[in-house]
C-alpha cells in the first residue's frame, strides 16, 4: 500500500461503526463492482455479494472476488422475469419502429427492483453498485466522469428504492478506478468493459432480431420521401435509426437521411438533414425523482438529454392531460430524437428531477 495514490485514502478508511452495516454488493464480475467491494471491506461494513442472472449465466469472476474477499456469495436466478420484462419489451419496440431502451427498463424493474428486494431478503440494509453516479442529498446526480454519465440508465429507479442504495466511486473516473483496482490487487483490474446489451452480441442485433420474430423483422417496406415518393425498399424497420444515412441502398443527388420509422405503413420515412432537428418533444411514462409530484413539472425550467453521450439542453416542462411531458427546447434543436429512447431532466445541479420515453 506504499504506492497508494492519496487521491483513494479517504476511500479506504476503516471505521468500526460499519462493521454493524450489512452491505449486499450487486456485483457482475467487472472491475467497478468488485473494486466497490474491495473499498467498503476496507471500510469494514459487513459485506455479501449478491448477482443477478439474466440472460447469460452468472460470470464466475464475481464469485471468484467474492472468495479473495472472504465474503459469502449469493445468485438470484431472474431469467426468467428477465426475459418477459426487458427482452420481449426490446423485441416489441424494434418492431413497432421504435428504438427501445433495455437498460432502463431493466434497471427499473429487475436489477433495481428484484435484486433490491433480493439483497433485503439477505438482510442487508444498502445495496452498493459500481455505477458512475452519486446520491446527493439522497437524489440521483450526475458521477463526476463525463464519458460516464450513468445515471440516465438509473433515472428510471423506482424513488422509494433510492433509500437502499449506495455508489461508492460515482465521484470517480474510469481510469482511476482501474488504478485503484490495480493497487488492491482485484482480480479483475483489466477487465474489459461489458457490451452494450447484454443479451445481444455486439454487432448481431440483426441476427438476434430475426431469429426472435422468426424472420418478421426482416419485413420489406418501402423507403419514401416525407412528401410520399418511393426511393426503393428497405429490409426491415427494426435495421434503421433516426439520424442515419448511410446504408440505405437509394442513390440520390443529396444526402438523405432516416427522419421517422413508421410502423404503421412499414414505411422508412427520409429527407434533409434539417428536418432531424427538433424544437420539442413529447415523453411518456414519467418517473418522478426529485418532485413530489407529476404536477409540480409543470413549468419547470431545467436540462433534458435524449441519450446518454447527449449534451445538456435547456428546455421547458409542461404538464399534459393525458399525463404524458411536453419538452420544449429553449436555446437550441435537437438532432435525431428517437423515439423509444429516455429523456431525462436534470436541475441546475445535475440532480434528476425525473425522466421518461420519448413518443
Amino acid at each position: 500500500m506504499e504506492n497508494l495514490n492519496k487521491d483513494f485514502e479517504k476511500y479506504l478508511v476503516y471505521n468500526e461503526n460499519n462493521k454493524n452495516i450489512k452491505i449486499a454488493v450487486a456485483m457482475s464480475g467487472g472491475v467497478d463492482s468488485s473494486t466497490v467491494a474491495y473499498i467498503l471491506k476496507k471500510q469494514g461494513y459487513d459485506l455479501i455479494g449478491i448477482t443477478m442472472r439474466t440472460c447469460t449465466p452468472e460470470d464466475e469472476d464475481a464469485k471468484r472476488v467474492c472468495e479473495d474477499l472472504g465474503i459469502p456469495h449469493y445468485v438470484l436466478d431472474a431469467t426468467k422475469e428477465f426475459h418477459n420484462t426487458v427482452m420481449n419489451y426490446f423485441v416489441d419496440e424494434y418492431m413497432n419502429g421504435r428504438t427501445p431502451n433495455p437498460c432502463m427498463v431493466c434497471n427499473k424493474h429487475i436489477k433495481f427492483g428484484m435484486l433490491i428486494d433480493f439483497a433485503r431478503s439477505k438482510g442487508a440494509n444498502f445495496m452498493a453498485t459500481g455505477h458512475y453516479t452519486q446520491l446527493k442529498d439522497g437524489i440521483l446526480a450526475m458521477g463526476d466522469d463525463p464519458n460516464k454519465d450513468q445515471v440516465y440508465f438509473l433515472s428510471q429507479i423506482k424513488k422509494e428504492n433510492l433509500k437502499y442504495l449506495m455508489f461508492p466511486i460515482g465521484d470517480l473516473e474510469k481510469p482511476k478506478v482501474r488504478e485503484l483496482a490495480e493497487i488492491l490487487g482485484v482480480r479483475v483490474y483489466a477487465k474489459k468493459d461489458s457490451q452494450e446489451i447484454c443479451f445481444v452480441e455486439d454487432g448481431k442485433l440483426k441476427e438476434f432480431l430475426l431469429e426472435k420474430t422468426k424472420g418478421k423483422a426482416g419485413k420489406k417496406g418501402n423507403i419514401v420521401t416525407v412528401d410520399g415518393k418511393v426511393l426503393g425498399q428497405h429490409n426491415g424497420l427494426s435495421f434503421y435509426t433516426i439520424g442515419q444515412r448511410k446504408g440505405l441502398g437509394i442513390s440520390q443527388e443529396k444526402p438523405l437521411y432516416v427522419i421517422k420509422l413508421d410502423g404503421k405503413t412499414n414505411s422508412v420515412i427520409v429527407g434533409d438533414n434539417e428536418m432531424l432537428f427538433k424544437d420539442e418533444l413529447e415523453a411518456k411514462d414519467i418517473n418522478l425523482i426529485s418532485v413530489n409530484s407529476y404536477e409540480d413539472l409543470d413549468g419547470i425550467v431545467c436540462w433534458a438529454k435524449t441519450r446518454s453521450r447527449d449534451k445538456l439542453h435547456k428546455c421547458i416542462l409542461e404538464t399534459l392531460k393525458n399525463g404524458n411531458l411536453k419538452v420544449k427546447f429553449l436555446e437550441d434543436k435537437v438532432r435525431a430524437v428517437t423515439p423509444g429512447q429516455g429523456v431525462v431532466f436534470y436541475d441546475k445541479n445535475k440532480k434528476v428531477l425525473g425522466s421518461g420515453f420519448i413518443i
